[in-house]
C-alpha cells in the first residue's frame, strides 16, 4: 500500500504508579533514506536502541523526529555504592598496614576517589516497568503516524491515478493522429510533384511514403508508454511499492515521450507529447512524497 512520508503522530498519557505525564511527539517529512532523530528524557535513555527498532518496523523511508517528554516524578537511574568493592579496598588497605607496617588509615575522600566505587545504579524492575509503559505510549504514537501516513497515500493514489488516466488519454489522441498524418504526407508529396510539373509513378511513391512510414513509426514508443502506465498503477496497489520504484517508472515514461515526440515531428503530436510531459513531472514531484 502506497504510504506517504509526510506525517505527525502524538500520544499522551499518565503513568501508574508514578503519576507522570508522558507526552510522545513524532513528525515525518520527505527524505531519501530514514533518518531518526530521537529526543529522550534521562528516564529512558537508556532505551534508546529499542525505540529506534520499533520505528524501523513501521517506517521505511523519510526523516522522523520522535521526543518524548516526561515528568521528573519518574525518577531516572541514580548513583549507588559498590559495597562489595568497598569491602574489598578496607580489607586489602588493613592487609598493607599489617604486613608493611604503612602507618595511616583510609578516609571517606580516598575511599570514594576509587575507581568504580560510585557507579550508576542498574536498571531494576521499575525501571524497566517505566519503559513497558513508555513503549506502550511510544508504540500508539508511531501508529497514529502511519495511519495519517496512510491517509495521505490514498490521496495520493488517487491523484496519481488521474494523471495516468490523462497520459492514456493523450496516448490514444496520438496514435489515432498517426494515420491521418500519414495520408497529409501523401498527399503533400502529390502535390509538390504537381507543382513541379511531374509525372506521377505511383510505385515510386508507395516507396516514398513507406520510407516516410518507417521514419515517423511511433507505435513501439506508444505500445511501451501504454505498458508503463500499468505498470504504474500496478505498483501503487503492491504490497512493495516504494517511492523509489514508482520514480523509476515515472523517468522511462518521461524517456519514450521525448523518442516519441521526436520522431513524429508533427505539430499535432507535439503538443500531445506536452501535454504528456507535463502530466509526468507532476508524477515524479507527487511520488517524492511516496514512502
Amino acid at each position: 500500500m502506497v504510504k506517504s512520508m509526510t506525517g505527525v503522530g502524538r500520544a499522551e498519557a499518565i503513568l501508574p504508579p508514578w503519576n507522570s505525564k508522558i507526552v510522545v511527539d513524532i513528525r515525518s517529512v520527505n527524505h531519501k533514506y530514514l533518518e531518526l532523530v530521537a529526543r529522550l528524557p534521562s528516564q529512558i535513555a537508556a532505551y534508546e536502541g529499542e525505540v529506534r527498532d520499533m520505528v524501523r518496523r513501521r517506517v521505511r523511508r523519510g526523516y522522523i523526529q520522535l521526543q518524548v517528554s516526561l515528568d521528573e516524578s519518574a525518577e531516572a537511574p541514580t548513583l549507588a555504592l559498590d559495597h562489595r568493592m568497598v569491602r574489598d579496598y578496607l580489607r586489602l588497605s588493613r592487609e598493607l598496614r599489617r604486613k608493611y607496617r604503612i602507618p595511616g588509615e583510609v578516609d571517606l575522600d580516598t575511599l570514594l576517589a576509587f575507581p568504580g566505587i560510585i557507579a550508576p545504579q542498574k536498571a531494576d524492575a521499575d525501571q524497566g516497568k517505566l519503559w513497558r509503559r513508555c513503549r506502550a505510549v511510544i508504540a500508539h504514537a508511531l501508529s497514529r503516524l502511519v495511519k495519517m501516513q496512510q491517509a495521505e497515500g490514498t490521496a495520493l493514489i488517487r491523484d496519481l491515478r488521474k494523471r495516468i488516466t490523462k497520459i492514456r488519454t493523450a496516448v490514444r489522441a496520438i496514435e489515432q493522429r498517426v494515420p491521418e498524418r500519414l495520408k497529409e504526407r501523401r498527399a503533400n508529396l502529390l502535390a509538390q510533384l504537381k507543382d513541379l510539373h511531374v509525372e506521377s509513378d505511383s510505385k515510386r511513391i508507395l516507396e516514398e511514403v513507406a520510407f516516410i512510414t518507417e521514419k515517423v513509426d511511433i507505435h513501439e514508443e506508444c505500445v511501451r508508454l501504454k505498458s508503463h502506465c500499468t505498470l504504474f498503477q500496478g505498483a501503487l496497489t503492491s504490497s512493495a511499492a516504494s517511492g523509489k520504484k514508482l520514480d523509476f517508472i515515472a523517468q522511462e515514461m518521461l524517456r519514450e515521450t521525448d523518442t516519441l515526440a521526436a520522431k513524429a515531428r508533427d505539430m499535432i503530436i507535439s503538443r500531445r507529447a506536452i501535454e504528456i510531459k507535463g502530466e509526468i513531472e507532476k508524477l515524479k514531484e507527487q511520488v517524492r512524497n511516496v514512502e
